[in-house]
């Protein structure tokens, strides 16, 4: 049996585009981009889930044979699969800025760690929300989202969304914002309320200070708010997790 060019490059195309696409969704999207999981493990991963869609998808064109061509393919399936992924990372986003914001307003800033998931020390309170919000997003089931809609991606060949529909995407900071500060609200006004209550009471009684009362008085009640808002994680969760998916039904390319 004797294969030519046109029949290697054809079944290089089955297997390349959606592998490119996967690897991309991998170096942004929550879990599936965790610095927890080894690189080995994640090319493995990568490789079985695209050597499952080469099965499933449609006739898709054969990959080009010239250099610079599958250079620019290259990039451009990357950068598409690590858009879809990043649209995704607002949900977890967002729910570790509410943990920051709210270190920041009970004073447990100064309080920090080594996290792999970050490029350097974060606050704890963020690492804690961080893995609240990762669970929240795999039990709305986002993970299995997310890989059908990369799945339907090729539903029309390898064309990528148009740039005008790239615009929702942008949108979804201000998802991030509103959904951070509201997590974090009561645990702000949580505090407003003691640092006023406390600076009244320094004025009557000066040895009633902030460091001596107000600074243990702010932690307690700041960790017995967040203890109390934690339910409302997992809509909230839910919630970003459909506003993420619809900017990502966006993104896909409509034939």
């Amino acid at each position: 049996m004797v294969l030519d060019q046109a029949q290697i490059l054809s079944w290089l195309g089955h297997f390349l585009w959606p592998f490119l696409r996967i690897t991309g969704l991998f170096l942004t999207a929550p879990l599936y981009g965790s610095n927890l999981i080894p690189a080995m493990v994640k090319s493995v991963i990568a490789a079985t889930f695209a050597a499952a869609l080469a099965l499933w998808l449609p006739n898709l064109p054969p990959f080009p044979g010239d250099p610079f061509s599958a250079i620019y393919a290259g990039v451009v399936q990357i950068a598409y699969g690590a858009l879809l992924g990043m649209a995704m990372q607002i949900v977890t986003a967002a729910i570790a800025s509410a943990g920051e914001i709210a270190g920041l307003s009970m004073g447990l800033s100064f309080a920090e760690l080594q996290f792999r998931e970050s490029h350097g020390n974060t606050p704890v309170l963020y690492d804690v929300m961080l893995w609240a919000g990762l669970l929240g997003y795999m039990a709305a089931g986002g993970p299995i989202w997310l890989f059908a809609a990369l799945a339907h991606s090729f539903a029309h060949g390898i064309g990528v969304a148009p740039l005008s529909s790239w615009a929702n995407l942008a949108g979804l900071g201000g998802a991030l914002f509103s959904a951070a500060v509201g997590l974090a609200l009561p645990v702000m006004a949580v505090g407003l309320c003691v640092n006023l209550t406390v600076g009244l009471t320094t004025i009557f009684a000066p040895s009633m200070n902030l460091l001596s009362i107000g600074f243990p008085l702010l932690i307690l009640a700041g960790l017995w708010m967040v203890t109390a808002s934690l339910p409302t994680i997992d809509p909230t969760a839910q919630h970003l997790t459909l506003t993420c998916m619809d900017a990502v039904a966006a993104l896909l390319p409509h034939g």
